[in-house]
């Protein structure tokens, strides 16, 4: 018997979320006169000894689907299983998204190498799943994510495509500036218990300490240029204070082809703007469909 235990608003459509067992439900989306059904299946795995906590995120249908692997912001959202994932997996992408090391479910504290080993080890994880066809890999990453995404698939030969939404484009000048600041004291407020540690004073100190120290080395500015010849797709809003544009283009311009950078008109960092989130999900899972269609010519 299936149960209703929650609603999610994505896009313009409704979510009802149907629970089945411990392990499997299914988000029924409504979009005008058609009612899409997707899969969620939370999963496991080890990084580096700390158990990391997600979801599969799947096309109705037995599979295999080709894959997505998505990164989470700095927090991000404690439901990563609504809005993008969703997304992809009604356009028939298989996409795990999960906690990183550190925030909400998942073991672990966090720092940016951590990300990074957590990011590539989730590649892995999704290969050896029997839900993606071949070994074609995307991944997709917001803001702190998109930065992971980069780091990622520099150090990780088996991704095969790279999109990324409005990411933070120079980790150490995020990691000392005081939006970052602001946001861990906004954490503290609102969420504390998002982000393990934060509410200790001496551990707080000691993750921000070896964050800059670590984006000294990990930053994708530097390194964006070697993710070449594997496509990369970078969109933002030209409203987004927090990312500025002007950023995002120099990190576009650090990047070799083939790539494709798009902004979206009216867009902030949240997306608050139906339409521009409208025209920024179409044109990530537009981009994302060409890129699998490509790899089979």
């Amino acid at each position: 018997m299936l149960t209703t235990i929650g609603f999610y608003q994505l896009r313009k459509q409704t979510q009802l979320l149907e629970y089945q067992n411990l392990w499997h439900f299914t988000l029924t989306v409504h979009t005008e006169d058609v009612h899409v059904k997707i899969q969620v299946i939370p999963t496991t795995f080890a990084s580096e000894g700390e158990i990391i906590r997600g979801h599969f995120v799947l096309p109705k249908g037995s599979g295999p689907f080709p894959g997505i692997c998505k990164y989470h912001g700095l927090p991000g959202s404690s439901n990563q299983v609504s809005g993008i994932a969703s997304e992809l997996a009604v356009a028939g992408f298989a996409v795990l998204t999960f906690n990183f090391r550190g925030f909400r479910t998942s073991e672990g504290r966090f720092s940016l190498a951590g990300e990074v080993k957590d990011a590539q080890t989730a590649i892995t994880h999704l290969l050896e799943s029997k839900y993606i066809t071949g070994d074609w890999i995307g991944v997709f990453g917001p803001s702190y994510g998109g930065a992971i995404a980069v780091l990622a698939a520099v150090r990780e030969p088996r991704i095969s495509a790279v999109g990324i939404r409005a990411p933070v484009y120079n980790t150490l000048e995020f990691a000392q500036s005081p939006i970052f600041d602001a946001g861990v004291q906004d954490l503290l407020r609102t969420a504390p218990k998002e982000m393990h540690g934060l509410t200790d004073p001496q551990e707080r100190k000691r993750i921000i300490e070896q964050l800059i120290h670590e984006s000294k080395t990990l930053n994708p500015m530097t390194e964006i240029a070697k993710i070449t010849p594997r496509p990369l797709f970078i969109i933002t809003g030209d409203k987004d204070r927090g990312i500025p544009v002007e950023g995002v283009r120099r990190l576009f311009a650090k990047a070799q082809e083939p790539k494709e950078l798009v902004i979206i008109k009216g867009a902030n960092h949240h997306l608050s703007n139906p339409l521009a989130y409208e025209q920024t999900t179409d044109a990530i899972i537009t981009w994302f469909k060409r890129q699998v269609e490509l790899s089979f010519l």
